[in-house]
């Protein structure tokens, strides 16, 4: 499944669900870290973490 031109706010809200390389849903999580959001993609099945989750895929 091909990522497009959505940004990762949006797959944040699970407009879409992504499925990884492993074979399971790609989910992105946020945390709070030195005075910044930051966001990044994660493979419930494998547990691989990654910046987009079009590495992921």
């Amino acid at each position: 499944m091909a990522a497009g031109k959505v940004s990762k706010n949006a797959r944040r809200e699970g407009a879409r669900e992504l499925t990884s390389r492993w074979g399971g849903k790609i989910i992105m999580k946020s945390v709070f870290e030195n005075g910044r959001m930051k966001h990044f993609a994660v493979c419930e099945k494998s547990g691989n973490q990654a910046r987009r989750p079009k590495d992921l895929m």
